[in-house]
C-alpha cells in the first residue's frame, strides 16, 4: 500500500509551471497624466465656450461699439439705484421698490438738480436740442426693447429738464400695459390717453393735468 502511495505521488500532474509569478506593476490610472489632461481639456472647453458666447453676443457694452456702426450717442445716464445705494453707508442693499418713495426718487432732476445724474439728463437735453439744429423737433418718442430698462424714468426727467428751460412741455404716458407716470407725478390714473383714443373723451385739454414742475403738464395712460 505504501509503495502504491509513493508511486502515485511520484506521477506528474497535468499543470506545468512555465514562469514564476511576478508582482504586478500599476499602469492605470495615471493620476498625474489624467490631471494634466483634465486641466488642458477644461481650459480648452472654457475658452471655446467663452469665444462662441462672445461671437454670438449682440448686446452693446461700450459706446465705441455704437460709434463703429455710425450711430451717435446723445447721452449716458448713470444707474440711479446704484447711485443711491452708495450713499447708504453701512446699510444693507435692497432691491428698489415698485412704488412709494421709489417713484419720487425717479424725479431726481427736480428733487436733486445738482446731482451728477441730473447733469447727465441736462446734457442729454442739450445734445437733443443741438443735434436737430437744422429742424425744430416738436415731439420725442422714448422706448426700449423690453420693460424695466428705464424709459419711464428717462422720459420723466427729460421732460423736467426741458420744462426747466421754460419750455411748455407735455409728457404723454403711452405705456398702456404698465403705466407709472401717474404715480411718479402723483396724478389720478384716469381719464387719460386710453379714454381719448377710444372716443370716450373728445376734449384733449380735459385729460391734460398740470404738475408741481413749472411749465410741465402730463397726460396719463
Amino acid at each position: 500500500y505504501e509503495e502504491s502511495r509513493i508511486t502515485e505521488a511520484g506521477q506528474r500532474g497535468k499543470v506545468d509551471i512555465l514562469d514564476p509569478a511576478l508582482v504586478a506593476l500599476r499602469i492605470k490610472p495615471n493620476k498625474k497624466l489624467n490631471l494634466f489632461l483634465g486641466i488642458i481639456l477644461g481650459l480648452g472647453l472654457g475658452l471655446g465656450y467663452a469665444f462662441i458666447k462672445e461671437l454670438l453676443d449682440s448686446t452693446v457694452k461700450a459706446v465705441e461699439q455704437l460709434e463703429r456702426k455710425g450711430l451717435t450717442v446723445l447721452g449716458i445716464i448713470p444707474d440711479m439705484h446704484r447711485h443711491s445705494d452708495r450713499e447708504r453707508v453701512g446699510m444693507k442693499r435692497k432691491v428698489p421698490s415698485k412704488g412709494g418713495s421709489d417713484f419720487q426718487r425717479r424725479l431726481i432732476t427736480y428733487e436733486d438738480p445738482k446731482s451728477p445724474i441730473s447733469e447727465s439728463y441736462r446734457t442729454l437735453r442739450t445734445n437733443i436740442t443741438y443735434s436737430s439744429a437744422d429742424k425744430k423737433i416738436r415731439s420725442l418718442l422714448i422706448s426700449s426693447p423690453q420693460p424695466g430698462e428705464g424709459k419711464s424714468t428717462t422720459v420723466a426727467n427729460l421732460a423736467i429738464a426741458f420744462a426747466q428751460l421754460r419750455k411748455n412741455t407735455l409728457l404723454i404716458d403711452a405705456d398702456l400695459r404698465k403705466p407709472v407716470q401717474h404715480n411718479v407725478f402723483q396724478q389720478p390714473r384716469g381719464p387719460g390717453l386710453a379714454e381719448y383714443l377710444i372716443g370716450e373723451i373728445e376734449d384733449f385739454a380735459s385729460i391734460t393735468h398740470s404738475t408741481k414742475v413749472e411749465n410741465l403738464s402730463i397726460v396719463t395712460a
